[in-house]
Parts: C-alpha cells; sequence; structure tokens
C-alpha cells in the first residue's frame, strides 16, 4: 500500500486509534498527559486548569486499572475546545478514564441531567470543575469523631456555545457524528489501554453477570484487597527474639582516653 504524505484541512476532525489520551490526577487537581505525567494542563502560576469539551460519547468498564483492581471505571471520548490548551489539540477526539465513585457519579449525574432535559450532548460544552470536599471520620469502636478528611472530586456543569468559532465546531461534530464518526469514536472508547484488564460494561444489560465472570477468570492477587494493618505480612507486629548472648569471653579492654571522652559525655564506664 502506497501512503503519500498530505495536509489536513483546518477543519478536518482528526480521530486516530488509539487516541490522544489524558489523564485526570485529582490529587494536584489537573489534566495531565497519559505518556508523559509531567506535560499538564495549568497556568501562568503552574495552577491546574479544568477543561471545556464537546462530549462525545461514553463506555463504563470493570476490571484492574494501574493501582485499583475489581473497580468500575468510566471512558469518555471529547473534543476540547480551548485552543489555548496544548494537550488538546484542535479538532482532535481525546479520552480519558474517569475514576473514583465521587467523580463518576459526577458524571453520571451532569449526563442524566442532560437526557432528562433533551439536549444532546453534541450540542452543549462540557465544562470541568476541580471541587474539594470533606467527610466526618468517626472511630467505629467508640463512634467518636476522629478528624475531617479532605478529598478532591471532579464535577461536570454544560453551558451554550458562546461564539461563532464554537458553533461551527458543534455543527461540524454534528456532521461528523452522522458520518463516519460514530463508528471512530466507538473504537476510540474501546482501544486498548497500556497496562489495563478492563471488561465492557453494556448499558442496559446485567453487570453483575459480567464482573462475576471477570472476577472467575481474573483470580485477585494475594495481598492486593488488603488495606491498612491487614495489609502487613504475617508476624509484623509481634516483638522480635531476644538477641543472641556474646559466645566469647574475651573481653575488650576501654583505653584510658576512650574512657576519658565517656566520662566528658556524663556516660559511667
Amino acid at each position: 500500500m502506497v501512503f503519500i504524505a498530505g495536509q489536513f484541512a483546518a477543519d478536518e476532525i482528526l480521530c486516530q486509534v488509539p487516541p490522544h489520551t489524558l489523564r485526570i490526577d485529582l490529587q494536584q487537581r489537573r489534566w495531565k498527559s497519559d505518556t508523559d505525567p509531567d506535560q499538564a494542563i495549568t497556568d501562568s502560576n503552574d495552577n491546574g486548569i479544568p477543561i471545556s469539551f464537546v462530549l462525545l460519547g461514553f463506555t463504563p468498564f470493570y476490571g484492574n486499572l494501574g493501582m485499583r483492581n475489581r473497580q468500575e471505571f468510566i471512558r469518555v471520548a471529547f473534543i476540547g475546545v480551548d485552543p489555548t490548551h496544548r494537550l488538546l489539540p484542535s479538532r482532535c477526539v481525546s479520552t480519558a478514564v474517569i475514576s473514583g465513585k465521587s467523580s463518576q457519579k459526577n458524571f453520571i449525574s451532569y449526563f442524566q441531567t442532560l437526557y432528562n432535559n433533551r439536549i444532546n450532548v453534541a450540542e452543549v460544552v462540557t465544562q470541568t470543575k476541580f471541587v474539594q470536599r470533606s467527610f466526618t471520620q468517626t472511630d467505629p469502636i467508640t463512634g467518636a469523631d476522629t478528624g475531617k478528611v479532605n478529598y478532591n472530586v471532579l464535577e461536570f456543569v454544560d453551558r451554550p456555545v458562546k461564539d461563532d468559532e464554537e458553533k461551527i465546531l458543534i455543527k461540524d461534530i454534528n456532521e461528523w457524528l452522522q458520518n463516519d464518526g460514530g463508528d471512530l469514536v466507538s473504537s476510540a472508547l474501546r482501544s486498548h489501554i497500556s497496562g489495563a484488564n478492563l471488561v465492557e460494561l453494556p448499558l442496559g444489560t446485567d453487570h453483575a453477570e459480567i464482573k462475576a465472570a471477570f472476577d472467575e477468570a481474573n483470580p485477585q492477587l494475594e495481598g492486593s484487597k488488603a488495606e491498612g494493618l491487614s495489609a502487613l505480612p504475617a508476624g509484623a507486629g509481634e516483638p522480635k527474639a531476644a538477641p543472641p548472648e556474646p559466645t566469647s569471653d574475651n573481653s575488650k579492654e576501654l583505653t584510658k582516653e576512650q574512657k576519658e571522652a565517656l566520662k566528658a559525655a556524663g556516660l559511667s564506664v
């Protein structure tokens, strides 16, 4: 097959498989490159900037991803609308995985709001926002408050298009989705994630059976579910045996200088 290089049109929507991928770093409250963790969407003061995008679709998954095992994930496909974010190439389909129950609930609630209001996801701009929440931790035995725990989540809200450039983008996206775009987005959402072992959770099906089959086919690694003290190896908290007694009767005598140094330090010899 002969390939001849050419130029892409300025208004052409690009969808590579595997697609351009971002990840959400909730600890640092940033969107980052999945291939280069040092690249992040930040302002001049190195503060994380939430992004705005046009949502193309999403797919729920279950399985193992990074340090998270046997958990649910949501993978979203989108096109960024802010040309100043260099990690969001113009008119390029990107994907990201939403992990963490709170952020996933926020996304599902956002989508349900659009659905209930009969708003097409590709007709509005989705804005993200990093939010800090907290809960009061209690002692499981006494029930007493042990302090407040802070955690970060990602929120999603929609807004209408604000200028002619965004109107043209929305128009082009909808035309693209009605042609080959829908199949390309589906392929992007199902493309392999390096190091992941995931199974898709189709909407409207019994997820319990899919999860059970996955768990049976992928036995849990020993100790991978352990948390806190239970993750310590056996005998970690037991006292150590007494040190062995010296076997030699040949004791060493301190020199005069060593005795004087110990006395100067306030130690008896």
